[in-house]
């Protein structure tokens, strides 16, 4: 069994540009679905990837 390296919040907010307090307004929206372990929000790439592609492109 392969466990997949999940991403940190910081490094969710570095590859999409966007700060880490907009990344947890997201969580708290539920527009992205992290990990909790412990009190750390992590991500799995492929969450994020989708959430990539399902975003809507800004005007």
């Amino acid at each position: 069994m392969t466990i997949p390296r999940l991403l940190s919040l910081s490094e969710v907010a570095d590859l999409l540009r966007v700060s880490p307090h907009t990344v947890r307004a997201w969580v708290r929206r539920g527009r992205l679905q992290p990990v909790r372990i412990c009190r750390r929000l992590l991500f799995s790439p492929d969450v994020v990837s989708r959430f990539v592609s399902v975003a809507e492109p800004r005007q």
